[in-house]
Parts: structure tokens; sequence; C-alpha cells
């Protein structure tokens, strides 16, 4: 409390001061401004996931299951080396709360995304104040995307904004390197920071990688620029077949804007997608128009394709618009850096107007436009159906993905899977939740069992789901016609096996 009254104290004296220094008064109102901005951002973010007393997304269970192992057995669920996870569980550690423990991460990862967009365009442009500022606003209050994506990708929003702080601090490393003091604490916060990136998601670890290259390419002679340039095509290459699999049906000619995926559409709304295709469009827009106006080309004009790139499958929310939302906030600094590049008189007051547009719009979003738990899966319910299963511990239960999560989370960390089963467990205890099929019908395809031992291997939980052994359901399904099994093996009753790409080594 002191220290707050003595800066009140100071600024106030500052203030009344006939020698007051103005550009001080402005620095010191800008930095209050800019605090403020990023609490109130916390307070907004944090209370959106509130809106929900479970997890939020399609995988929120997943990372709560994963701080709660974490917690509890000091280890995580499924084993990994994505940041995330951990700083979830840090989170969940101190709160005593997994559920919430999650959401706290999520708004500060959220939070220090805009933060570290500001910090990186403040690097990047010769003012300091304005631009950096309206890149920070813009991807605070005015992206239903950027908002959106703290209720389902933790990970990737933890790498983004490691990556962008790594991007601030190698690029200032780069330009300042011959006058810089203390050259080892700058290296070792640049390499710590790229870490960050790299061990959050593959897609930051990507942008780093990509960022490193363009930034050294703009300082190597050309012999040293091909040299460079062909290693990392051959590092990319062999980077992207290893992850082949991941890459499989991603990509098509068509749709290219997210706007014209009636699929995108009808999950995302149209709010999210016109936000998308406006980015894409004006990413390509910024970079031709600086190349026509200073009548020459840069290396970093072929980021478009990169953050915007047009061959993406836009038919579901998967890989194509991950990739696109991933994007977003670099098309968001992209723009802001060639903009700042162009108008040159008058800045205030041409940013002052971009920030005044971008702030009506906003006031056009709305909550449930951004965040609606009407569209998470049902957890309440799914809650009180996994609380009627008690299976042995070393057994595994097969359930489509979102229940999956909770009846690990809920039931003791047994594990579930939203896959086939293809490797030995103990007892050959595999079990399975069917949907909308009748547990008596069911019973009628094994005569050869006794009524007794037919209730304790298939069992009617609701309306909706059957428990079932699995051998028994693998069965039915060679018994069943052919139509009526091509329709029960839809997205509700698993029947693939677990891709090879996604697969974790022993």
């Amino acid at each position: 409390m002191h220290k707050i009254s003595d800066f009140l104290i100071n600024l106030k004296n500052e203030l009344l001061s006939p020698q007051k220094d103005k550009s001080k008064i402005r620095k010191i109102f800008f930095s209050l401004i800019f605090v403020f901005s990023v609490i109130l951002l916390f307070v907004l973010r944090f209370t959106m996931l509130l809106k929900s007393s479970h997890p939020t997304g399609l995988d929120g269970y997943y990372y709560a299951l994963q701080a709660k192992s974490l917690i509890t057995n000091g280890t995580l669920e499924n084993p990994d080396t994505e940041i995330g996870y951990y700083l979830c569980g840090l989170c969940s550690f101190l709160v005593k709360d997994a559920i919430l423990g999650c959401k706290i991460w999520a708004t500060i990862a959220s939070t220090l995304l805009s933060v570290s967009i500001f910090i990186l365009i403040k690097t990047f442009s010769s003012e300091k104040r304005y631009i950096p500022f309206t890149a920070f606003v813009i991807s605070a209050f005015c992206s239903p995307n950027l908002a959106y994506f703290e209720v389902n990708y933790i990970n990737n929003l933890t790498g983004l904004f490691f990556f962008f702080f790594f991007a601030s601090a190698f690029y200032y490393l780069i330009e300042n390197f011959k006058s810089l003091k203390r050259k080892p604490l700058y290296i070792i916060i640049t390499l710590l920071l790229f870490c960050g990136a790299a061990f959050s998601h593959l897609v930051s670890f990507a942008f780093a990688f990509i960022f490193i290259c363009f930034v050294l390419l703009q300082k190597l002679k050309l012999k040293y620029q091909i040299i460079f340039s062909v290693s990392a095509i051959v590092l990319f290459i062999l980077i992207f077949i290893t992850q082949a699999g991941r890459f499989k049906n991603v990509f098509s000619l068509g749709p290219v804007l997210p706007i014209f995926s009636p699929e995108l559409k009808s999950i995302l709304g149209l709010l999210m997608c016109k936000e998308l295709s406006l980015y894409f469009i004006l990413s390509y827009l910024s970079a031709i128009f600086y190349a026509i106006y200073k009548k020459r080309f840069d290396l970093f004009l072929l980021l478009p394709l990169i953050i915007s790139f047009p061959l993406w499958k836009l038919d579901s929310v998967d890989m194509g618009y991950r990739m696109l939302l991933n994007g977003l906030p670099c098309a968001i600094c992209f723009i802001l850096i060639i903009f700042s590049k162009i108008a040159v008189k008058n800045t205030r007051g041409l940013y002052a107007f971009v920030l005044f547009i971008f702030i009506a719009l906003s006031f056009k979003i709305k909550s449930n436009e951004i965040y609606n738990p009407k569209k998470d899966p049902p957890y309440e319910y799914y809650k009180k159906l996994v609380s009627k299963i008690n299976l042995p511990d070393t057994s595994l239960l097969i359930a489509h993905l979102g229940l999956n999560h909770v009846y690990t989370y809920y039931c003791g960390l047994k594990d579930c899977l939203n896959y086939n089963c293809d490797f030995d467990v103990p007892n050959n205890e595999v079990w399975r939740l069917a949907y909308k099929v009748d547990a008596e019908y069911l019973k009628c395809f094994f005569g050869e069992y006794e009524d007794e031992e037919l209730d304790r291997l298939i069992i009617q939980l609701d309306t909706n789901y059957v428990l079932i052994k699995e051998e028994l359901w693998q069965r039915y399904l060679k018994y069943e016609d052919d139509e009526i099994v091509q329709a029960i093996n839809n997205w509700y009753n698993p029947h693939e096996y677990r891709p090879s790409f996604i697969r974790k080594k022993d």
C-alpha cells in the first residue's frame, strides 16, 4: 500500500510541477493505461471461462485430467513434453483444483499472447507507443478468434506467446549484438524462450524455426543465403516427412477462405469465419501493396504464404482451421508492421483512426458468439453417466471423444480410449460405452450365456448408452446386418484404430 501511495504522490507532483516533463507524464499515463488494459483483458477472459463450471471445449477435460494426474501422481496421465500441461498442473496445484487451474492458465496464456504481440511490434517498429498499443487492443479486445483460442487450444496458445516473446528477443539480439553489454544473459533468455515455443506445440516450433531462417537470411551474403536456404528447406522436408501422417488429407484446392466453407460457418459461426477471411485477405494485400509502394521485393513478404496458406482443407475444425487460427496473430503483426513502414506521416492520427474502427467493431461482438457453454459437450450429463460405471483399476474403457476424458477424470484416472484397442489389457478387461443401442436387443445375439452373466456383461446405463464387454461388441458387429453396422460405426461409436502419428512410444 505504501508503494501505491508513493507512486500516486509522485504522479501528482509531476502533474502539478511547473517544470513538468510532458513526455515523461505521457509515458506514465500510457503505462497506466496499458497496465489497466492488461488487467481488464485478464478479467474479461477469465470471466468468459467461468460461464461453465466444467472445463471448456471438446478437449477441456483432457487438460484437466492431465493436470489432476500431475498433482495426484506426479506424472501426466498421458506422458508428453508439451509445457502447457505442466503449467496447467502448476496452477492446479496452487488453487487445489484441476478445472479451475486449467482455466487460470488458459487466461494467463491468452493475456500473455496479447502482451507478447505488443512487445513484438514495439521491437520492430520505430514508433514505440501507438503502433504497439494498437496491435495489443486489436488482439485483446477486437478478435473473437483469439478470445476463443483459450477455450480449446491451451497448448497452441502457450506456444504462440512463447514464440512472440522469442521473436522479439532474437531480433533484438541480432540487431544489437555488437553493442550489448550482457550478451550471455540475452542469449540465455532467447534460448529459453525458443525452448518454450519448441516444447509447447509443433506449430510454434515451426514458426520459431521459420522466423530464425528469415532473420538470418536477411543478414547473410548471397552465397550463404543460398546455402542456408537449401539447408533449411531440406530440414523442413525431413520434419514434414516424419509428420506425414498428420498432413494426410488436410490439403484442398478450395474453399481457400473460411467464409466460403459451410461446415466452418455452421461450427464456428459467421463472425469468426469473417475475421479469419479478413486477415487472410489483408495479409496478402499488405504484402502486394508494400512491394508496389517500395518498388522492391523483400524476403519477409513471403510470410503470408505461411501464416495464411491458401490450400488448407476447411471442412472441419481440424488441421486447416487450426493453422489459420495460429496464423491469425501473426497476420495482425505482419499487417501492422507493413502499415507502419508505409504510414510515415501523421502516424498517430492514422493509428488512432485504425484503433477507433476496430474498437467500434468490437462492440458488435456478442459474448455468446465467442464462447457459448451450450456448444460444449454435455459435461454435466457425462459426469452423471460415468458415475454409474464401476470397472477394475486395470481396465480399459472405449468411449467417444469428450466422454472418454470425463470418465478418466472422475473415475480414478482409469484408462479410456476413443479408438479401438489393439494392445493387450490385463485379464482382457476391455469395455465399451456403445451409443444408441439397446441392451436387451444385444443380449439376443449371445444365447450361449446365462442371463445373469449377460446382465453383468451388457448393462443399459440409460436410454443413450450401453456398457458392454468389448469382445461381445465386436462379435455383435460381425453378426449384425452390414447396413446397420455402417450406421452404428459413427463418431459416437469409435470404430478405428489410433493413428500411428499420435501413438505414444513405449
